[in-house]
């Protein structure tokens, strides 16, 4: 039995405006056997309160501590590596400036430690401009995910691997990539959690980034079948889950609930 459970949010949790069948009561049953559930999303735009009101409202037992962005990631990250000294330039919303400074990194224009690149729907060619001339000048750069696409309800919008990709070739420097399919968020996760990747069960809908992204942190790892990834997909892909469940009723069955 795990201890806890990561939830992938777009396709396992959600899709659009409708919650997945039977994940608000998956969530309750979990928790009724002393497992937490938390909701791990490579978005970085928005704050975990705005994304546990979300979930809340699809009867889903949530709170902002529930919650982890690549916001919060990448934040915890740089919290780790320079102190409460840390400083970075944003190039994304709201929700990766607010994740920082709830981390105490100072947001800069003048010398930063870190280009920190994240979804940013009002991107410029001038904000492509400084994050690359900083990125020369010496900062790191750390990318919150590599989503090529968002795919909305009025059609597909380009995502934050589209600019992140920008950025990387202006400057021919590669990001340190925060979230999934690399296994960093998964390990903030995990000790967020305050528990050893082996307790820990990672479910999501996509094959390229959720399972690996929980394999490579040292999960086990079920893929389930309400969103972007089929059965046919396993075939090609390169990284296999543990499981593969239809639905949460089967995950309930696999865990024994």
């Amino acid at each position: 039995m795990f201890s806890a459970i990561v939830l992938d949010l777009d396709g396992t949790v959600y899709r659009g405006s409708e919650a997945i069948p039977g994940v608000a009561e998956f969530v309750r049953r979990a928790a009724a056997h002393r497992i937490r559930c938390l909701f791990v999303t490579n978005r970085a735009n928005r704050t975990p309160e705005e994304i546990a009101a979300q979930i809340s409202s699809f009867s889903i037992p949530c709170a902002p501590t529930d919650v982890l962005t690549s916001a919060q990631a990448a934040a915890t990250f740089i919290e780790t590596q320079s102190g409460a000294a840390g400083s970075a330039h944003v190039l994304g919303g709201p929700g990766l400036r607010t994740a920082l400074e709830q981390r105490g990194i100072r947001i800069t224009d003048e010398s930063p430690e870190y280009v920190v690149v994240g979804y940013d729907p009002d991107f410029t060619y001038r904000k492509l401009t400084v994050a690359c001339r900083l990125i020369l000048a010496g900062a790191r750069y750390i990318a919150t995910n590599p989503d090529r696409i968002i795919t909305t309800e009025n059609g597909i919008l380009p995502g934050t691997g589209a600019i992140v990709a920008a950025v990387a070739e202006a400057t021919r420097v590669a990001p340190l990539m925060i979230g999934k399919p690399e296994p960093l968020i998964m390990e903030t996760a995990a000790e967020r959690l305050g528990l050893r990747p082996d307790q820990v069960l990672a479910v999501g809908d996509n094959l390229e980034t959720d399972i690996p992204a929980g394999a490579r942190a040292g999960m086990k790892t079920a893929l389930i079948l309400t969103g972007v990834s089929t059965r046919a997909d396993l075939a090609r892909a390169e990284t296999q889950p543990d499981w593969v469940v239809a639905d949460y009723d089967e995950l309930e069955r696999l865990l024994g609930f």
